[in-house]
């Protein structure tokens, strides 16, 4: 077996036999992300992966994101001094609850006090449906009306894409129906079992397609290697594997708790928590099987969270019965 490396206790290689492996380490990076929902949904639907494009963002959330993107660092170098020059926008106060309003500022960095200039205000009028960039200050640093017509830019593509935020669930949510396994490093890095590590390829795939879609022409990574199946790493995702469920179990037992207590009669909204933890409990078989190992170390939870599906189920076969009846 070729091309082994060690990366934090995980054996790693990119090629080998697929019988002998654990499963796939596979880790990513959206960066910023901006991707028309209508494009989006279709390289979701060619690629076989579930959307959840959500409703189109509000005015209000379009606003401020596309606002809270104006950052522009210039610095200026004169009679051999150089001042360092930070533009961007925050908040000032409102004077109508149908006004949008923020100001651009320029701040003068790495001084005593920092100097702060007013450049413009830039205001959406919920009314009349109009963006408004007023009151432009000419400076020789920054470039107003650049800024001005790049918040606008944003603002109509905040209102027409789906944001990082929107992507990274759809990513998520495919990995879950992969049963992998988020692992307690920092960033979005995954153990994807064999059992459904020939599906990281369309996901790898996915990402490298989404990246030719970004409006903001900001570069995605994706990259994956298989594990080998050896004692050392079943005891290190067995770890891993107690770690992130143990998370899942808690928001879990939370939720159900909730719907249980606050009498909830929502038997749509019951059923999908059912099955969400009939799935967790499918998961932990199938590590079982993969890691080859009783996976016991959460019985207690586990037994907790299954006697909470159980009342859940009750009262949903409870409601649909008095409305049969």
């Amino acid at each position: 077996m070729d091309n082994v490396f060690d990366m934090h206790d995980f054996i790693g290689t990119s090629q080998g036999d697929q019988a002998h492996m654990l499963g796939k380490f596979l880790y990513f990076s959206l960066a910023n992300l901006l991707v028309d929902k209508g494009e989006l949904s279709k390289l979701c639907e060619d690629m076989g992966i579930p959307y959840a494009g959500g409703t189109r963002l509000s005015v209000g959330d379009a606003f401020r994101s596309a606002t809270g993107d104006i950052r522009e660092r210039v610095p200026v170098t004169a009679m051999g001094e150089t001042n360092i020059y930070l533009a961007y926008c925050r908040d000032n106060k409102r004077t109508s609850a149908d006004i949008l309003s923020r100001e651009l500022v320029k701040e003068t960095l790495n001084q005593k006090t920092n100097n702060y200039e007013k450049l413009a205000n830039i205001s959406y009028d919920k009314k009349d449906g109009v963006f408004r960039a007023e009151n432009l200050a000419p400076d020789d640093a920054i470039d107003v009306p650049a800024c001005c017509r790049k918040a606008e830019e944003l603002f109509e593509l905040y209102q027409k894409c789906a944001n990082r935020k929107q992507i990274e669930t759809i990513c998520v949510n495919y990995l879950r129906g992969l049963e992998a396994t988020k692992l307690s490093i920092t960033g979005h890095m995954y153990f994807v079992p064999r059992t459904h590590m020939d599906k990281v390829d369309v996901f790898e795939e996915f990402i490298g397609l989404l990246g030719g879609l970004n409006r903001r022409e900001t570069p995605l990574m994706v990259n994956s290697f298989f594990i080998i199946d050896d004692e050392k790493q079943r005891s290190k995702m067995t770890e891993e594997f107690y770690a992130a469920v143990k998370k899942e179990i808690a928001t879990y037992q939370e939720r159900a708790d909730y719907l249980i207590k606050s009498g909830s009669q929502s038997p749509a909204v019951m059923d999908r928590w059912v099955l969400k933890i009939q799935a967790l409990e499918e998961k932990k078989k199938h590590y079982e099987e993969v890691l080859r190992r009783e996976l016991d170390g959460l019985d207690d939870e586990f037994s907790t969270l299954k006697f909470l599906g159980q009342e859940l189920q009750m009262r949903v076969q409870s409601i649909r019965f008095q409305k049969v009846a």
